[in-house]
């Protein structure tokens, strides 16, 4: 791997951490104040889109520097770094449904429900710290 695809993973990781601290934030806020404030909701729903495009740069970043098989979409850049040992079965599992949330924040943002946003605050910031750690595992093991 080239020192600067190297150098653009570790600053997209940096920036994710800086996102997920602000998800962690908002993370403390109750349901009902969640729900009703859209400052809450809109915030949560920008930093989730951000993480996940932060994650899927990630992966794209280590597809070209590792010269592995082109993705169809981004459904399968975590399949493709799956099959080739960058990230974990457990991980894959737990990363599979994000693009389709990124895509529900992108593209259909009039049919988000507050109550699933929440609910993924509450419960799957753990799945980006997860990725972290493995592709920092990787690029250990690079340099």
């Amino acid at each position: 791997m080239s020192k600067e695809a190297y150098n653009k993973i570790i600053s997209k990781l940096e920036r994710l951490d800086e996102y997920l601290k602000f998800l962690r934030e908002i993370q403390q806020v109750n349901k009902k104040k969640f729900t009703e404030d859209f400052h809450f909701y809109g915030l949560a729903e920008r930093y989730f889109q951000l993480s996940i495009e932060i994650v899927l740069d990630v992966c794209k970043l280590i597809l070209v520097a590792k010269n592995l098989k082109r993705a169809e979409d981004n459904k399968d850049i975590f399949e493709i770094l799956k099959e080739n040992g960058f990230i974990s079965k457990k991980v894959f599992n737990r990363l599979a449904g994000i693009n389709s949330f990124r895509n529900i924040l992108v593209h259909d943002y009039e049919k988000i429900d507050r109550e699933i946003v929440y609910q993924k605050l509450q419960t799957n910031l753990e799945d980006f710290l997860d990725f972290k750690k493995e592709i920092a595992k990787f690029l250990k093991k690079q340099m």
